[in-house]
């Protein structure tokens, strides 16, 4: 695998972002709205997606879950406004598995009838795989992503592509609700002028009761 292949297997696999001016505009620019309408996903892509990043960072009684700061309708908007189309077609492609196996596991006609519990249910069969099992998904995608760029029409192995796209969606949806303004400055550590390092002191002692710092 060329060094391109393997950033892009590390990026769809693990949800890996830069904090790019786009990618921050769009974070600012997403909130939770009553009802998401996607505009790279479908409907019932959008619904999947939203209850699965429901899933993944919910809700407490003291800090906003993933759904309440709009990651859902960030992780659409990147994947419409800032991949590349080859990469896109991958998502899509790993999303058609995705609905396919949904359909099949739980016979539904539509994935916007898919419950929290059927979602939950999927990720934990593939989230919670072993590490040999894991890097043998992610040797399959990248041999996927080499064998597409002779031919476009070749399809991912089943398996491998539901474990990609959910670590995917996991990695982004981390990454954007702790870069998220809601949680970046009522919730984490937000310091935009650091002062001094101190190395000898207790994790209470860091920053906001020793809470990670948003920037």
């Amino acid at each position: 695998m060329d060094r391109r292949q393997a950033l892009k297997s590390i990026g769809m696999g693990a949800g890996f972002l830069v904090a790019t001016p786009t990618i921050m505009s769009l974070l600012q620019s997403c909130t939770s709205e009553p009802e998401f309408n996607p505009v790279f996903l479908s409907k019932g892509e959008g619904h999947a997606l939203r209850r699965m990043v429901d899933l993944i960072i919910p809700d407490d009684e003291a800090v906003p879950g993933a759904n309440k700061v709009g990651v859902h309708a960030f992780i659409d908007a990147f994947w419409n406004e800032c991949m590349e189309e080859d990469d896109q077609t991958h998502v899509r492609n790993a999303w058609a598995v995705f609905t396919d196996q949904f359909k099949t596991t739980f016979e539904k006609e539509e994935l916007e009838k898919g419950k929290p519990e059927e979602f939950d249910q999927l990720l934990a069969k593939y989230l919670k795989t072993d590490e040999e099992t894991q890097m043998g998904y992610g040797r399959k995608i990248g041999e996927y992503y080499q064998a597409f760029d002779s031919d476009p029409t070749v399809k991912p192995d089943t398996d491998a592509a539901m474990f990609s796209l959910m670590a995917n969606i996991r990695g982004m949806s981390m990454w954007a609700w702790k870069a998220s303004e809601e949680i970046g400055k009522n919730v984490l550590w937000y310091d935009p002028v650091p002062g001094m390092q101190n190395g000898c002191i207790t994790l209470g002692e860091a920053g906001n009761n020793g809470n990670a710092m948003a920037l």
